[in-house]
């Protein structure tokens, strides 16, 4: 099974990669961005109406994914390449598109009336002087960070969400109790169609389950949680048509071999929680689909010379991390 959950995250991987580069065309070979040498140093992105977009929100945001992706994989993760380009391109686009997103969405949120109240704008000042705060003058002096540029980038990411969260909820978006249901299964695997007889002939004369699964599965797991979409048709088919208590017979997905045992056919803390998710997803996907054809026609000034210049792998590791700090005071 340990292979099988290997085996979905490289295909994860690869379809977020593929996605991030299908919207990298039609954004930046739309009429969203326009390339120009006419802006000042220190100068990212201009929106007409809009404050201007600091360098130093890259760095900020290029700072808190370098110390993520070190602490997982060690400095070495940007000699690393995905398909045609190297890992630190690859971020920096992610970057790039994370902040033209929240420049578009600012702008929506002028023409429909979104601002931040009281609340919201002491919570930004707040977070502004925590980061603020936890930056050594060394780090302040080389990025050109001052708490306007701060108040800024708050300001923005937090209108970007709250416009997010009042598209989102005139979304008429509905998820199944079935399609979220999260069972509880054990399982026993084998490569060999007859080794995985033996081991349902075992079961059936009397073997605890467990001793089977032990006895056969090489890698020592025979507990699972399993959600819809996450295995090959044959097996989840199998799986959820199991009442709790029930085993299926010997199933074949991919190549292996399976019995299923339902240990639990609706999981309801699970499977709540698995709807609120779908749910966030289905309402993130609608909202990405209609947002691209709005922000194409957006007039934006974007500083490449500026661009170019920064570096991920070169770059500083701030003290502060503005993700952290963001959702402290506004949620993920």
């Amino acid at each position: 099974m340990k292979r099988r959950k290997k085996t979905f995250i490289i295909l994860g991987i690869i379809l977020v990669v593929v996605l991030l580069v299908a919207g990298y065309i039609k954004f930046f070979n739309g009429k969203g961005i326009y390339f120009t040498t006419g802006m000042k140093s220190g100068e990212l992105i201009k929106t007409a109406g809009q404050q201007t977009t600091y360098t130093c929100e890259a760095e900020i945001l290029m700072s808190d994914l370098k110390k993520q992706y070190e602490e997982m994989f060690g400095s070495d993760i940007w000699k690393e390449s995905i398909g045609d380009a190297d890992f630190e391109s690859y971020i920096k686009d992610q970057v790039k598109v994370k902040l033209m997103r929240v420049k578009a969405m600012n702008v929506k949120a002028k023409e429909r009336g979104v601002v931040l109240g009281r609340d919201e704008k002491d919570a930004v000042n707040k977070a502004v002087d925590e980061y603020y705060a936890g930056l050594s003058d060394s780090q302040i002096k080389s990025t050109g960070i001052t708490k306007e540029k701060l108040n800024v980038m708050f300001t923005e990411f937090t209108i970007a969400k709250k416009l997010y969260s009042d598209l989102t909820s005139e979304m008429d978006i509905e998820v199944s109790a079935d399609e979220a249901r999260v069972i509880d299964i054990q399982y026993i695997v084998s490569d060999s169609e007859d080794e995985i007889n033996k081991a349902y002939n075992l079961v059936n004369s009397g073997s605890s389950f467990f001793a089977v699964a032990k006895e056969y599965n090489a890698d020592g797991e025979y507990e699972y949680e399993l959600k819809r979409d996450e295995m090959d048709s044959a097996f989840e088919k199998a799986a959820f048509d199991l009442a709790t208590g029930e085993m299926s017979k010997v199933v074949e997905a991919e190549g292996r071999y399976y019995i299923i045992r339902c240990t639990s056919d609706n999981d309801k803390a699970k499977t709540e929680v698995n709807k609120s998710a779908i749910l966030e997803k289905r309402k993130l996907e609608k909202f990405n689909e209609d947002f691209e054809k709005y922000e194409s026609d957006i007039y934006m000034e974007f500083n490449d010379s500026e661009w170019k210049g920064l570096s991920i792998r070169n770059g500083l590791s701030l003290d502060g991390s503005f993700d952290d700090i963001f959702n402290t005071y506004f949620g993920k």
